[in-house]
């Protein structure tokens, strides 16, 4: 063993007794020996990604037995030795750790879908019985993003993508910032290089002049601080370079009005001195009406807690503050890493931890799911959904996903409640099933004994603990009888839409959705259908597929290319007439597909609802855009903003002077003097619209400008 992997070993054992040192000692020699013949891309052994994922581990500040399953985490995938060999050298444990690991080791460069989705679902379960699986998980992921230039480019980015759509929402989920920050800009660089080196190189150049000014804040207000007697830590909080990336693409803003926020954490040691720091800032600098958050008193998801806010200097820049305790903090940087002290056997008490409630909510949600592709889908919506924070009328916090109705609230508070559920109030007032719950709704839910789930439920929760919930019970409370007549009364109304005759399908094209589904009888389709685990327009969607196999082989591979006005329509449709669809009106610059209907193509945007769910059945068609000028295309915009005399003057000056026409304007007055406005204009592409939204933004009082699809 040479000088440096001695260090290495020094490092992993240090702080540890003599006891645990010498467990991780011979995980140490073992990991070796496994890996001794094996290299990595790098060309570098194997075993280096070991040991570097057993460091990062040690830099959580994890136990032995977790240090110890990161040095042996691939050697049941990558060796001879066994499950038993593991537990010999390093105990019980550690052979549990590695085991469950290794079911979720495949490597994603070579799993997709209905694959990569079972993988997963044996991640959530391994990490229901033990969350130090994930943990080592994203220790393994983290490493392998900082190597991953070593990686074939096709390769670089398979991993990179599902690192952005599946292990950084999950580090958040989990409140691993620091992980999830890390994992977001090395994916960030692959998938979106062009970007990352602009905003990198934008940062780089005022990186002096802005470290001047941060540290002339910081003087400053530790002077404030202590003559107040706070005693706090003030540090520069750096913007990761994805984080910008979003706000520019949400904003539509360019990097130079960005990346020159200043953002800073203090750090005390009490609540009293975070809430006592608050009050010294509002009052050297005036704060951004609207930019305050209490996540103390109401933690996120997540455990974090802080207070946020953002305030304009003297120079009339804007300051981002952090304000937090050390407790705190390092629940923000490490979250449920931080939050769980491991001793061996030991299993945390998910009573006690949100981030482990909601894991338990994705093992019992994803068994009512049959298919590994559906739970990876509804795993992402479960991810990327942000939060709205609701009362009861006991003024307890509950914490939904934004979109959720009543429905989802009952379901969240108790099974029995959603299930006799029949409406509820908000604020003192009687609203129905389809109203989205906003941030600080008190909410009051109305029962009958007489009410049960109904199949129509499904397409009004929100949340997969109310889905599953709803599945459940119409499961387990009607026959197969009459969910197979429901099931087919549903199918048979969809495929009336279609052309569809179900007597007259084939025997193939059952089987082929049979054996797509697992199942063995079309009434098993018909059963699903009927208790809400597939729905007709699935199957319906399915059947047409099918039946259009050799039109979409075709479409595969473009045939001849006709440009037609604005767009290229390419293979065999390229002579067809076209339409831009009114559910997401694509402008240019917007990434497109076609739909071929009986009246001609729909255009819609590739992310268009209609498009990645697949309600439309019909074959789809690879369009471009032409790129020629002179065109203008209908979109919409929705603007929030204080209401004042010349408001409305002023939106429609700065559209117009900006070449754009209005088709439409209405607004209604909210509470508290905000109008909120939807405005229909014509404009000539993307660039053109976030130009107009850039403009929009800079008017007094706007509080946020988005386009919206019609």
């Amino acid at each position: 063993m040479d000088e440096i992997y001695k260090k290495d070993l020094e490092f992993l054992v240090e702080g540890f007794s003599a006891e645990d040192s010498v467990r991780i000692e011979h995980s140490f020699d073992f990991a070796f020996k496994a890996h001794e013949t094996q290299l990595r891309m790098s060309g570098e052994p194997y075993v280096t990604h070991c040991v570097a994922v057993a460091k990062i581990l040690k830099e959580m500040k994890m136990d032995p037995a977790t240090i110890c399953a990161g040095l042996l985490h691939d050697v049941l995938e990558d060796s001879k030795y066994t499950e038993e060999d593991i537990r010999k050298i390093a105990g019980e444990n550690v052979g549990f750790l590695v085991e469950a690991l290794s079911h979720v080791q495949a490597k994603v460069f070579k799993t997709k879908g209905e694959i990569f989705g079972e993988s997963l679902r044996k991640m959530f379960l391994a990490m229901a019985k033990d969350i130090r699986v994930v943990i080592i998980k994203m220790a393994d992921r983290l490493h392998n993003m900082r190597t991953i230039n070593f990686l074939p480019v096709d390769r670089q980015k398979t991993v990179a993508d599902e690192t952005l759509n599946i292990y950084a929402p999950l580090a958040h989920r989990m409140g691993m910032s620091k992980i999830k920050s890390e994992l977001e800009d090395a994916a960030f660089e692959v998938l979106h290089n062009d970007a990352y080196i602009k905003i990198t190189e934008k940062i780089n150049e005022n990186k002096e002049e802005r470290e001047n000014r941060v540290a002339e804040i910081v003087e400053k207000l530790k002077l404030e601080l202590e003559a107040a007697g706070i005693e706090a830590e003030i540090k520069g909080r750096p913007k990761h370079f994805y984080s910008i990336f979003l706000k520019m693409d949400r904003e539509g803003k360019e990097i130079e009005d960005i990346y020159d926020l200043i953002g800073l954490r203090i750090v005390t040691d009490t609540l009293s001195r975070c809430y006592g720091a608050l009050g010294l800032i509002h009052h050297m600098w005036k704060p951004m009406p609207g930019r305050f958050k209490d996540y103390i008193a109401m933690p996120k998801f997540n455990m974090y807690q802080s207070l946020h806010t953002t305030v304009v200097d003297e120079k009339g820049g804007p300051l981002e503050f952090q304000i937090r305790t050390k407790d705190m903090d390092k629940t923000a940087e490490e979250g449920i890493a931080a939050h769980w002290k491991y001793k061996e056997g030991l299993i945390p008490d998910d009573k006690t931890d949100s981030s482990f409630v909601w894991l338990r909510q994705i093992v019992d949600w994803q068994s009512s799911i049959r298919r590994s592709e559906d739970f990876l889908k509804e795993l992402k919506l479960d991810l990327f959904e942000e939060e709205v924070f609701v009362f009861t009328p006991k003024a307890e916090v509950k914490e939904l996903s934004k979109g959720s109705t009543i429905l989802d609230f009952a379901y969240a508070i108790h099974s029995n409640l959603g299930d006799r559920c029949t409406g509820g109030k908000v604020n003192g007032k009687l609203v129905g099933f389809k109203y989205e719950l906003k941030n600080g709704d008190i909410v009051e839910i109305i029962t009958s004994t007489t009410q049960t789930p109904k199949l129509d439920w499904l397409k009004i929760v929100k949340t997969s603990k109310a889905k599953s919930r709803i599945r459940h019970w119409i499961r387990a409370n009607t026959n197969a009888a009459e969910n197979i007549q429901k099931g087919k009364e549903l199918l048979l109304a969809r495929f009336e839409k279609e052309g569809l005759v179900f007597e007259k399908l084939s025997k193939e094209k059952w089987a082929e959705v049979l054996d797509h589904y697992k199942v063995k009888e079309i009434d098993d389709i018909l059963a699903a259908i009927g208790y809400g685990e597939i729905s007709e327009n699935k199957i319906t969607n399915h059947i047409l597929n099918v039946a259009h196999e050799h039109i979409q082989k075709q479409e595969i591979v473009p045939g001849k290319q006709v440009a037609k006005g604005q767009i290229i329509v390419e293979g065999k449709y390229a002579d067809i007439s076209y339409k831009f669809a009114k559910c997401c009106n694509p402008l240019p610059g917007d990434q497109i597909t076609a739909i071929f209907t009986k009246k001609g193509l729909s255009i819609h945007k590739k992310e268009c609802q209609n498009v990645e769910e697949r309600k439309i059945s019909a074959p789809y068609v690879a369009v471009s855009w032409s790129g020629e000028d002179g065109y203008f295309y209908t979109s919409k915009l929705r603007i929030i903003a204080k209401n004042r005399a010349e408001l409305i003057n002023e939106l429609i000056a700065a559209i117009t002077k900006n070449g754009a026409m209005i088709n439409a304007m209405n607004y209604s007055v909210l509470a508290g003097g905000t109008i909120s406005g939807e405005i229909t204009v014509r404009v000539k592409d993307q660039k053109h619209m976030l130009d107009i939204m850039g403009m929009l933004r800079q008017l007094p009082n706007i509080g946020s400008v988005e386009r919206l699809d019609i």
